[in-house]
């Protein structure tokens, strides 16, 4: 986080465990020793975070979701609000280059290498097919042909998941592939969302918004 804000001087929103320790007013405490009652949200003013390296200045988001029944908690460098969870939820299109880098891609972490040089070898070549497959993504979802390669009803493939698939379906039909040379800085033409339950259910949510730090 330290790394995060006082060298890249970027934002952020993190959720952490339970098992963390922060400090408020003087006071160490305990995520978990903050109980919420379902449909509750509390958010601290500047605290510190992590007893053995502490984190300073930042703010604690913590809530009791009614629908999923969890609790939730969201560290910010920036003073946290209910649109703080709302922040978090963008991860999701984050997440799928996550997985595309994974099991559902390249299975980076499959390859156990330990030189840097290999390693970083590797990423160079990843880098640059992804950077194609994702083109290739963006274009089939721009020129309507989405549904071709990805059978949900909104989005739920990645750019590079829905690229790949473009690709294979043009060496079997023998298609052109043309080459595209950079991503326009245009908004997402089409998000994706996990589905269409989720969706509505982000919509459902309601809090209460404690004044006081709620008692263990």
């Amino acid at each position: 986080m330290k790394y995060l804000r006082d060298n890249l001087g970027w934002h952020f929103r993190i959720r952490i465990k339970r098992s963390f320790r922060f400090q408020l007013e003087g006071q160490w405490c305990k995520v978990s020793e903050v109980q919420l009652q379902p449909g509750q949200a509390y958010f601290t003013p500047v605290v510190s975070i992590g007893k053995t390296k502490p984190c300073p200045n930042v703010y604690l988001a913590f809530a009791h979701d009614k629908l999923s029944d969890e609790d939730w908690t969201i560290v910010s460098d920036e003073p946290t609000t209910l649109q703080t969870f709302a922040q978090y939820r963008l991860r999701f299109c984050v997440e799928e280059s996550f997985l595309d880098l994974k099991s559902n891609g390249f299975n980076l972490e499959a390859s156990r290498l330990r030189d840097k040089f290999a390693l970083s070898q590797l990423c160079g070549v990843i880098a640059v097919t992804m950077l194609f497959l994702i083109l290739q993504g963006v274009n089939v979802v721009a020129s309507g042909k989405r549904r071709q390669v990805d059978a949900h009803w909104k989005r739920g493939m990645s750019y590079l998941k829905m690229g790949w698939n473009w690709i294979r379906l043009a060496i079997t039909q023998q298609l052109k592939i043309p080459v595209h040379r950079f991503l326009f800085n245009d908004p997402d033409p089409q998000p994706a969302f996990a589905s269409k339950r989720q969706q509505e259910d982000a919509l459902k949510r309601e809090f209460t918004v404690l004044s006081r730090f709620p008692a263990s």
